[in-house]
């Protein structure tokens, strides 16, 4: 059997993203991590199938890490599957419409006629709060969609993402489910620039290019925590720039929106055996 698929990213963060209405993607851990493998396989940091569970259901967006496991949110990959969408016509050319994903409905906006730019809506499911390590050092720990912990740094080429992004990764603290680790570099909420970010993500289990559900949370704790406004831009490792903007009803938060590019790399089609969905 023949499975069609666009290869996208959003800000440096691929995806491989397939229309499965039909169910007929393998969603084994075993074949996520062939197709995804970059010298092997297609390439990508992660698989997004866009399913619907009935036709009076949002369509849904599956997300499966590159190494097999299924996570409940991507931000770059909730724009890049926004974008599929509305590119290939399965909401009759909305531009303002609705996803499903593991954690819940999104507000999509296609911001233009190309659908290269998407404005997405994220939840923030576990606030988040001040977390004291056993050096001293201060990060924080919160959930938009998938856990997050946001550690300051002066110098950005001076932090071994792999290496303390793995040691936050699996620190006790954030057991049993671990966490994604994101580095901020500014020098204050007046600053003119784009706040510095990198990423280390969990289930790629090395640093990417950009993450979205970083990006937001990064705006989270920097609002929250060190006095910056409710509209944070960041430039991420790839060099995009991802907007991040926080509503709020008096002192709680209600959501966050996160602008950014979704661009696709190229289209193709793999070969498969015996398929087995679920």
């Amino acid at each position: 059997m023949k499975l069609l698929f666009d290869k996208m990213h959003g800000a440096g963060n691929d995806f491989i993203i397939a229309e499965d209405l039909a169910e007929n993607w393998p969603v084994q851990p075993e074949f996520i991590r062939a197709v995804c493998h970059r010298c092997k396989g297609i390439g990508g940091d992660g698989l997004i199938l866009i399913r619907q569970d009935s036709p009076r259901e949002p369509l849904r967006m599956r997300y499966f890490n590159s190494d097999g496991s299924e996570a409940d949110m991507c931000g770059n990959g909730l724009r890049c599957a926004g974008a599929f969408v509305y590119r290939h016509g399965l909401i009759g050319g909305q531009q303002k419409f609705q996803l499903r994903a593991a954690d819940g409905i999104h507000d999509i906006e296609i911001k233009n006629e190309a659908g290269t730019q998407v404005r997405i809506s994220l939840h923030v499911s576990g606030e988040f709060h001040p977390v004291e390590l056993e050096n001293g050092e201060t990060v924080y720990s919160g959930t938009v969609g998938v856990p997050h912990v946001i550690a300051r740094r002066s110098d950005p080429e001076a932090i071994r993402v792999r290496e303390e992004g793995a040691s936050l990764r699996y620190h006790p603290k954030f057991r049993p489910a671990g966490t994604n680790a994101d580095f901020v570099v500014f020098s204050s909420p007046a600053q003119a620039e784009p706040v510095l970010i990198r990423t280390y993500e969990r289930g790629v289990e090395d640093e990417t290019l950009a993450c979205g559900t970083g990006c937001a949370s990064a705006g989270v704790v920097l609002h929250q925590f060190f006095g910056f406004g409710p509209k944070v831009c960041f430039l991420c490792r790839g060099k995009d720039r991802i907007e991040v903007e926080i509503l709020k009803d008096g002192s709680t938060l209600t959501e966050i929106y996160l602008t950014g590019p979704a661009e696709r790399a190229f289209a193709g089609e793999i070969e498969v055996g015996k398929t087995v969905s679920n």
